[in-house]
Parts: structure tokens; sequence; C-alpha cells
């Protein structure tokens, strides 16, 4: 009983201090308009309004009646005479599919056993698999709806028919059936 009592006595007490301090003020018939300073920054800079011209010489058509015309004959320029060109030898097969190798350089084949969210997982089965003898590697790599995904990649390999005799003994070790997709090297 004693709280309620004390609570109404404060509530009280702080209704009528706030009316001595605020009724004052409202009754004197005084317009209160604070007026604060402030400043209005410009939206963009101001341009100088006087634009100066760049200097240029008065004796200028003294000059140029002074100096003299330089003429250059089309004889003057050193022309060369074209070379002959030196006959080229034909390599043997081996030089050729040497040069077919290496234009062909983008040409290979990964396993790709799959993609996942989880980056930490996919370097858990690299680790395993490289402890195996594979050439297991990731890449990140983002989906149609652009979420972040790793893929989980063994080769490459020139013969895709080498990594497809891998893809039973890869399912043993990581339980993750893949498939053999063309190579594309890191840009």
């Amino acid at each position: 009983m004693a709280s309620q009592l004390q609570n109404r006595i404060v509530g009280t007490l702080i209704v009528i201090a706030l009316a001595v301090i605020i009724l004052p003020d409202l009754l004197s018939g005084k317009n209160y308009n604070p007026e604060e300073e402030f400043q209005v920054s410009p939206l963009r800079p101001q341009a100088n309004s006087e634009m100066t011209a760049p200097e240029f010489p008065d004796d200028f058509s003294e000059r140029a009646e002074r100096e003299p015309n330089v003429y250059v004959e089309d004889n003057d320029f050193a022309v060369q005479e074209p070379r002959e060109a030196s006959p080229i030898q034909v390599g043997s097969a081996d030089n050729e599919e040497d040069e077919s190798a290496a234009t062909n350089v983008n040409e290979g084949w990964v396993i790709q056993l799959g993609a996942f969210r989880n980056a930490e997982r996919v370097a858990e089965i690299v680790a395993e698999l490289r402890s195996e003898g594979y050439s297991a590697y990731s890449r990140n790599t983002q989906n149609s709806q652009g979420d972040e995904l790793t893929l989980l990649l063994v080769g490459p390999d020139v013969n895709a028919a080498r990594l497809e005799e891998q893809l039973p003994r890869l399912q043993e070790i990581s339980g993750l059936s893949g498939r053999v997709v063309e190579y594309r090297p890191a840009q």
C-alpha cells in the first residue's frame, strides 16, 4: 500500500514541476520562434565567369615571315629494298606433332567430382585424393544464381579415356561419382 501512495506522490510532484516550468512560457504571450543559424552549401561550386585566353605571341606573323620555308624532296627519304626470303626447312613428322600440340594448348580433360558450397570439406577431399596419388585441386566459381561454389577437380590430362578409367577408383575413395569435362585453365 505504501508503494502505491509513494508512486502517486512522486507522479504528482513531477506534474507540478513541469507545470511550473512550462506554463509561464506558454501564458506569457510571446511567440517563441527559435532561429537557427545555418548556411546552405551550394550544390556545385561557382564557376569563374572570366576565362583568360592563353598568351599568344604578338610577333607571330613577323616570325613566320623571317623563318625560311623548308621543302623536302621525295628523294630524301630512305627506301629499303625488299630482301629475299630464306628457304624454310621442312621438318620431320615429330616436329609436326609438336606444332599441333603447341597450337592446341587448351585441349585437355579433367574429372569434375562435384560442386560444393563447403570449401573446407572440399579441401579435406583434395588432401585425401592427393595422398592417394591423384592430382586433385579445387576452383571457386559462381552458379547462375550468383552463389559461390567450389569445384572439386582431378586432372588435367590430354587423354579422356585414361580419366574415364580412373572414375571407379575415385568413387571408391571419395564416394563421389564424377564426370569427365573439358579442361578450362584458370583465367
